[in-house]
C-alpha cells in the first residue's frame, strides 16, 4: 500500500527541533515526526530500536521519549558527541560550562588546513578554550555520566569555533566563502575577544535551555547504546555499519541511510574533528568509508529496477556516477545481509534522489531487495518535503544543471516473515 501523508500532520510535536533536536547542525536527518509515527505504530514500550546511521541522534531522542531501548551506530564520531549530548539526562547547569579564557595549554589540531579555515588570533583563543575542554574537563571524565556531560559542552565549543572561522555555516558543506570571509571582517571589528566570550555564552544558554527541555519531558529509562568510529590512543578504529551484525533481536530497524550524492559528512564535519582530535590521515580514512563513495562487499542486489536504472546510469558514460550507484546499492545489501536475521521490522526513510536527469526510486528497489530475502511490504508512506535546505541556488555546483531537489521522501515498512514474533 502507498499512499501521501504529511508526518507534520500525523504526528502532533511542538515542532522539529523541539527539545534536543537541533541541539547541532546535521545535514539531512529527518524530522522527529517520521521517527515518532514509526515507533507508535510499529513498537511496544520496551521494544528495541536500531538506527545504523545514527547521524544527530534523532531515534536515539525519540526512543527514549518513548521508553524504547535505542541501538545507534554511525560511521562519523561526532554522531555519538551530539546523539549522548542530546539525551543526557544528568544534572547541568550553566556553571558546567565555564571555560578558562586565559588557559596556558593550547590545543593545537594535528590537521593541516587549520590555518585555511581560521585567522591566526581566532585561532590561538579557540586553542586555548579546546585546550581546557581536553585537559581539565574531558580528559578527567571517568564516569558515562560525567564524559556525556562533557560532551554536552564540547557543543557549544563548536558553535563559536565554527562562527569565528572561514566556515560559512550557511551552506550545509565545509566552505569558505565570500560571506564569510565578510563574517570574519566584521568580527574583527572592535573587541573580538569579548564578542567570542559573548557568543560562546549565547550558545551555552541555548544548549542548557534545550537539555533542560529534553529532561522536563520525563525521558524514560531505557538504554541508549552508541558505537561509533574513535580513536584509541592514535590509532583510528573505523566502525563500518555496512559490514556490521547488530548480533541481538531488532523489534524495529528505524533508519535513513545516506542518499545517493548526499552530504558529505566527514568533509562537513572536518573542524569538529580536528578540535576532537582527529589528524589528516584519520579524516581521509572515515571519508573513505562513507557511503556511497566506500569499498562495500560484494552483495547481489535483487531487484529488477534496479537492474533497469543501471542501465539509464550507464547510458550516462560517466563512470564515476555508475560506481556510485553500484557501491550505494550494494553498501545497503551487504548491511542487510549481515543483519536481516536479527530485524523483525524496518522502517527506512528516503527519497527518489536524482543521479543527473535520472530520479532513482530508491524505496522501490530497497522494497524488491527485501521481498526476495524474505520481508512482507507493509506500507509505504510519501511526504512532500516542506523545508530542508539551508541554501537555494539555481544550478548545482556539481552538475551546472537545474538545481532540483528531491521533492518526497517515502517511509518504506516491511516485516520479516522469517523472524520470532513477527
Amino acid at each position: 500500500m502507498r499512499r501521501e501523508v504529511s508526518f507534520r500532520k500525523e504526528v502532533s510535536l511542538p515542532s522539529t527541533t523541539y527539545a534536543t533536536h537541533g541541539l547541532y547542525f546535521y545535514p539531512a536527518k529527518f524530522i522527529p515526526h517520521v521517527v515518532r509515527y514509526a515507533l507508535v505504530n510499529y513498537t511496544k514500550e520496551g521494544d528495541v530500536v536500531f538506527d545504523p546511521f545514527c547521524g544527530h541522534g534523532t531515534v536515539a531522542i525519540e526512543s527514549s521519549l518513548l521508553g524504547r531501548n535505542a541501538i545507534c551506530w554511525d560511521l562519523n564520531p561526532l554522531a555519538e558527541v551530539v546523539a549522548r549530548s542530546a539525551t543526557f539526562k544528568g544534572e547541568l547547569s550553566l556553571e558546567d560550562f565555564e571555560l578558562d579564557w586565559k588557559y596556558s595549554q593550547k590545543f593545537k589540531p594535528r590537521y593541516s588546513n587549520m590555518h585555511y579555515w581560521y585567522p591566526p588570533a581566532f585561532f590561538e583563543a579557540l586553542s586555548r578554550l579546546w585546550g581546557f575542554w581536553h585537559d581539565e574537563i574531558f580528559s578527567k571524565a571517568r564516569t558515562e555520566d560525567e564524559i556525556s556531560k562533557a560532551y554536552v559542552v564540547a557543543i557549544p565549543l563548536f558553535k563559536v569555533s565554527k562562527l569565528f572561522s572561514f566556515a560559512d555555516e550557511k551552506i550545509p558543506k565545509l566552505y569558505r566563502s565570500k560571506r564569510s570571509i565578510e563574517k570574519v571582517k566584521k568580527l574583527f571589528e572592535g573587541d573580538w575577544e569579548e564578542k567570542m566570550r559573548q557568543a560562546y555564552w549565547k550558545f551555552a544558554k541555548e544548549c542548557h535551555k534545550k537539555v533542560r527541555e529534553y529532561q522536563d519531558l520525563s525521558p524514560k529509562n531505557s538504554s541508549v547504546v552508541l558505537r561509533t568510529s574513535q580513536k584509541v590512543g592514535e590509532s583510528l578504529v573505523v566502525f563500518d555499519a555496512a559490514k556490521t551484525a547488530v548480533s541481538t533481536k531488532v523489534d524495529l530497524l528505524l533508519t535513513s541511510p545516506p542518499y545517493l550524492q548526499s552530504q558529505e559528512y566527514i568533509r562537513t564535519f572536518k573542524l569538529e574533528l580536528a578540535w576532537l582530535g582527529y589528524d589528516d590521515s584519520d579524516i581521509r580514512a572515515l571519508a573513505k568509508h562513507e557511503i556511497p563513495y566506500n569499498d562495500p562487499e560484494k552483495a547481489p542486489i535483487l531487484s529488477e529496477t534496479y537492474e533497469q536504472f543501471h542501465l539509464k546510469v550507464r547510458s550516462l558514460e560517466n563512470p564515476k556516477l555508475l560506481r556510485i550507484y553500484e557501491k550505494y546499492f550494494q553498501s545497503l545489501a551487504s548491511f542487510f545481509k549481515c543483519n536481516a536475521p536479527f530485524l523483525k521490522k524496518v522502517a527506512i526513510f528516503v527519497g527518489p534522489a536524482k543521479i543527473r536527469n535520472i530520479r532513482i526510486p530508491i524505496d522501490t528497489i530497497l522494497k524488491e531487495h527485501l521481498e526476495r530475502i524474505g520481508f512482507r511490504h507493509v506500507e509505504t508512506l510519501i511526504d512532500r518535503i516542506v523545508a530542508r535546505r539551508l541554501f537555494k541556488t539555481e544550478k548545482n555546483p556539481a552538475t551546472n544543471l537545474a538545481d532540483e531537489r528531491t521533492p518526497t521522501e517515502h517511509l518504506l515498512v516491511m516485516v520479516n516473515e522469517g523472524a520470532e514474533g513477527a
